[in-house]
């Protein structure tokens, strides 16, 4: 609310928030994409690399949220700002990889294998990486943003 509104004459989305967004989605896709391939090349159970890349998917999914989280601020700024809403979601994707982990029927479900912890160490890594690159590219990004 700090911001004066839009002009209507303005488009919605501008050409360098299109291409903000297209990098991240790749970046974060190649990535998992990355995963998957060479899981399957070292030999690696099918149902393992289902759950590897999901697991990887749905954290580097996360860490976008993190990046998104504000546009202007850097990370920590944003982190120390309370937000209900998103613990809610961190608590509700924790318990479902949870249970997707460690409960049979749902691991059967989703026909995934077990994952070790090796296997996290990586999905969790695919994360953290997507979060930090993308946090340093930010302010790259943002002088390309302005009018």
């Amino acid at each position: 609310m700090r911001r004066p509104p839009r002009a209507p004459d303005q488009p919605l989305f501008s050409g360098p928030l299109i291409g903000w967004s297209l990098l991240q989605g790749a970046f974060a896709f190649a990535l998992v994409a990355v995963i998957f391939i060479v899981a399957l090349s070292r030999g690696m159970a099918e149902e393992e690399v289902r759950a590897l890349a999901f697991f990887s998917l749905v954290l580097t999914i996360v860490s976008l949220i993190f990046v998104n989280r504000s546009f202007s601020a850097s990370l920590i700024t944003a982190l120390r700002r309370p937000n209900p809403a998103l613990a809610l979601v961190l608590l509700a994707v924790t318990t479902m990889l949870g249970l997707t982990l460690l409960w049979p029927f749902a691991s059967g479900l989703f026909r995934f294998g077990p994952l070790h912890l090796d296997d996290l160490a990586l999905t969790l890594g695919a994360g953290v990486l997507v979060l930090v690159v993308l946090e340093l590219l930010k302010p790259l990004w943002r002088q390309r943003l302005r009018p």
